[in-house]
């Protein structure tokens, strides 16, 4: 009887070992994760979903003037569960809808992703009487379910002015 008793310490300390472990990894690893990837010029910039649990519903991302901008969402579900979601994107200022750019179903099963990609052209953005040292503003809104992610997309200037040449005078 004595012997069942002193290894029933080790049991309970094992069991509880192993609930910790089974503990951070349900918390730190299942779950829903959405990860941005951003394409503007030659630089690629990487939004992962942790990004958005730190109380700030934005981020920003710069593209050139007349230049369009690739965008990549990619959605993990790390669940033992099939996913399944509505995603919409569009394009806002001010409060206002400027433009719809997809509405699309996706469906993942347990412990797979999927991905979406779009692009953003700005000339097609930026109103045609626009001055070309006028900078804009615009919101992407991405809507995967009840789960919103706001981008803001600052559109530059164009960096170097338009030159007018005047011919020379004639000698």
């Amino acid at each position: 009887m004595a012997t069942k008793r002193r290894n029933l310490y080790l049991y309970l300390t094992l069991i509880c070992f192993f609930g910790i472990i089974a503990i951070f990894i349900v918390d730190g690893y299942m779950g829903i994760y959405d990860t941005i990837y951003i394409t503007a010029g030659e630089r690629e910039q990487k939004i992962e979903s942790d990004v958005w649990q730190h109380n700030d519903p934005y981020w920003s991302s710069g593209m050139t003037r007349g230049e369009k901008v690739f965008i990549r969402y990619e959605v993990d579900n790390r669940q033992f569960s099939r996913y399944e979601a509505d995603i919409e994107v569009s394009v806002w200022q001010m409060q206002a809808k400027v433009k719809d750019v997809l509405s699309q179903h996706m469906t993942l099963g347990a412990f797979s992703q999927g991905q979406i990609e779009w692009e953003i052209d700005s000339a097609k953005l930026i109103p045609p009487d626009a001055a070309p040292e006028q900078e804009f503003n615009y919101t992407l809104k991405i809507t995967r379910g009840a789960i919103e992610r706001n981008i803001i997309l600052y559109v530059n200037p164009v960096p170097y002015p338009v030159i007018k040449t005047v011919p020379a005078p004639p000698r």
